[in-house]
């Protein structure tokens, strides 16, 4: 921080990272709680958070990753695993696994803008989704049918995993799994 600047002097840095993230954290949040009024509750509470602490914030490796930790923990805490959950990725896979795949996956943002949201590199990413990808091919088909998306990682330039142990399917095959990892 500049010398003599004072957390208020930091305003406009603060605005314009709410800008830039605030409607992809309502998105986010919105799929982990499956409520708006949660989901926003949520969000207001991390830029609450963060405006309070900004200087800090700033002052931190990673902003972007400071925030995003306030975001999983306050969504995580509005969210409750049950069964019918609209999605339920985060009860099945480590929480970073389970973000890289609702924000890549479901909310359909590239690898790059994904890193960006949670303050990582595009490689973390790319290695998060490989990762989830081998976990989530443990999974009976029961479970893992319940997690299918619309999009497709590789159809955007996504990153692209093969599993260890698990044969490549035609593209023609209903296996569940191929429709959320392309």
């Amino acid at each position: 921080m500049a010398e003599g600047r004072t957390p208020d002097d930091f305003g406009l840095e603060y605005a314009a990272f709410r800008d830039l993230h605030l409607d992809w954290y309502l998105r986010y949040a919105y799929v982990r709680t499956g409520e708006w009024t949660k989901a926003t509750d949520c969000v207001e509470a991390v830029f609450d958070a963060l405006s309070a602490g900004w200087a800090e914030a700033l002052r931190s490796d990673c902003p972007a990753a400071q925030a995003w930790q306030l975001l999983r923990d306050y969504a995580g805490e509005r969210t409750v695993c049950t069964e019918g959950h609209s999605w339920s990725i985060h009860c099945l896979l480590h929480e970073a696994q389970a973000d890289t795949v609702l924000l890549h996956h479901r909310l359909g943002l590239s690898v790059a803008r994904t890193a960006d949201l949670m303050g990582l590199r595009d490689h973390a990413v790319r290695a998060l989704l490989c990762s989830a990808q081998r976990a989530l091919a443990d999974f009976p088909p029961c479970i893992a049918s319940r997690l299918r998306t619309t999009r497709s990682a590789t159809a955007r330039g996504g990153a692209q995993c093969e599993p260890r142990g698990v044969l490549r399917l035609p593209k023609s095959s209903k296996d569940p799994r191929r429709s959320l990892f392309g």
